[in-house]
């Protein structure tokens, strides 16, 4: 599960991730480039920056945290259903998804993620980011569509996987992390993304607490 995760990165340091991929860039010029406030936690229906795919390129856009699919009819505050995260099994065929998974595919902007541990009031807060300090995405896809009381809507979802036997400690569920060699297969919709899902989460991160009880955790003990 992923219900809050860090984004603090500035405009040009994308910009200059983005330069390794073989692939031709939208980004505005340097002198309208955007003013990035720095996210240290996103939340869901917050708006953030996500990356797509183009014919001619790849594009940033900031989008709603909480996908509202096309066929939604009605007011946003009319949405119910969950899908600020997608299972990796079930995104292909579900209802909600399965359209935006097969055309929508995108990059969520991200450093890390946070999780809970411990009884309700008492919770402890944990940060995980990759171990070797490197760019990643979310793997995420979006979606548009027209709202009756908040106009047309553009919005993501994070996909999330089994967590693995390492994060298993914190949560069952963890986002689907891309490292850059993976973001083009990700954007390309000729590509199988398949193989990018993996059963599980790689024990590839550090967790770090965050705040709540300094109780002793280790790795298996949830």
């Amino acid at each position: 599960m992923c219900s809050n995760y860090q984004r603090t990165k500035a405009y040009r340091s994308y910009v200059e991730e983005f330069t390794h991929i073989r692939l031709p860039l939208r980004f505005p010029e340097p002198h309208a480039a955007p003013n990035l406030e720095p996210q240290p936690e996103v939340r869901p229906t917050v708006t953030a920056p996500v990356f797509r795919r183009l014919e001619d390129g790849v594009e940033m856009v900031s989008a709603r945290w909480w996908l509202v699919p096309w066929w939604h009819r009605g007011a946003l505050k009319e949405f119910k259903l969950a899908t600020f995260n997608a299972r990796a099994e079930t995104v292909a065929k579900s209802r909600t998804f399965r359209d935006a998974f097969k055309q929508r595919r995108c990059l969520v902007a991200a450093e890390g993620w946070y999780e809970w541990t411990g009884e309700k009031g008492q919770k402890t807060k944990w940060r995980f980011t990759p171990k070797d300090g490197g760019p990643i995405c979310f793997a995420g896809i979006w979606d548009r569509c027209k709202t009756t009381d908040a106009g047309e809507i553009e919005s993501f979802t994070i996909i999330t996987q089994p967590a693995g036997s390492m994060l298993n400690a914190y949560h069952d569920r963890a986002p689907v992390v891309l490292r850059q060699s993976e973001w083009s297969t990700w954007l390309d919709l000729e590509a199988d993304p398949q193989p990018l899902l993996g059963p599980e989460s790689i024990d590839q991160f550090d967790v770090a607490y965050v705040s709540g009880p300094e109780v002793p955790f280790r790795h298996g003990d949830v």
